[in-house]
């Protein structure tokens, strides 16, 4: 409820009316917009910076890693590798 109404800005009444799955995608969205966004534009600025002194071409990544970048690449993952066995089964298959 802190984080609902003191962080958010929610009221009381809104809070008490959301249903789990609504707050969860609530402060999912306040997550992505507040916290994660500037972080991922700090990290845009500093790759920028630093490209100059490199002698390699830097990824993002090369400069700081987030715990979200970690769950993106499990998930990309997930997706190939789930494809990837549909196409195997379809090549068995026919």
């Amino acid at each position: 409820m802190g984080l609902a109404v003191g962080s958010m800005g929610m009221s009381l009444t809104d809070f008490c009316n959301c249903t789990p799955h609504e707050f969860f995608c609530i402060s999912r969205h306040w997550e992505q917009t507040q916290m994660r966004d500037p972080w991922e534009r700090a990290r845009f600025l500093a790759c920028c910076v630093l490209q100059p002194y490199s002698k390699k071409a830097l990824k993002v990544t090369d400069v700081c890693r987030f715990s979200w970048d970690v769950q993106e690449k499990l998930s990309l993952a997930v997706e190939s590798t789930r494809d990837r066995f549909e196409e195997l089964k379809k090549r068995v298959e026919g």
